[in-house]
């Protein structure tokens, strides 16, 4: 599946599955319920995946952060555990720390569309001594629901420098 609309600072975003069903209670699960092993549901998904050589000159990956408290509670970012191997393994350049979230955020899935964008307005920054002046990047999530999250950690990295970024999640809830 292929978000087609390109935004202000995205050039798309790539979606592998519809947020519904089994992959939805995994995601949520993963997420919400500490269910670390959940993290070898999506693998398979990765691989399936069939537009990768489209992709093949952004070679650096960088997931959407947590905020430091959201980190603590959960132990890990879903996000990380779902692409870092995956995307190591295809020999991209994966940095699980090249944005920071500034500040908690309000969890997105209870906000409106409106709420949302305003609610991620300002949240990521770059992370300092890192440089991503003229690189081509694959930002990455785990849900793509109205793509304010996306959109917001993509203008900070076109803020930063950055030629283009692409998005790739691995389910989409759009709404």
């Amino acid at each position: 599946m292929l978000s087609s609309s390109s935004t202000k600072y995205l050039c798309g975003c790539y979606t592998l599955c519809n947020y519904t069903g089994g992959l939805r209670k995994c995601v949520i699960r993963l997420k919400y319920n500490g269910r670390a092993e959940l993290k070898h549901a999506f693998p398979s998904l990765l691989m399936a995946f069939p537009w990768w050589e489209r992709l093949k000159e952004y070679e650096t990956v960088i997931p959407v952060p947590l905020s430091k408290t959201r980190f603590r509670e959960r132990g890990y970012n879903q996000v990380d555990m779902i692409f870092r191997k995956w995307m190591e393994t295809a020999g991209k350049i994966y940095l699980p720390y090249g944005m920071v979230r500034m500040r908690n955020t309000e969890t997105q899935s209870l906000l409106t569309k409106e709420e949302r964008y305003k609610n991620m307005r300002g949240v990521f920054h770059v992370n300092k001594g890192l440089s991503v002046e003229g690189k081509k990047i694959l930002l990455v999530d785990d849900v793509y629901t109205t793509g304010a999250t996306i959109e917001s950690a993509a203008h900070e990295l076109i803020r930063a420098g950055a030629e283009k970024v692409v998005g790739i999640t691995i389910a989409s809830g759009a709404l």
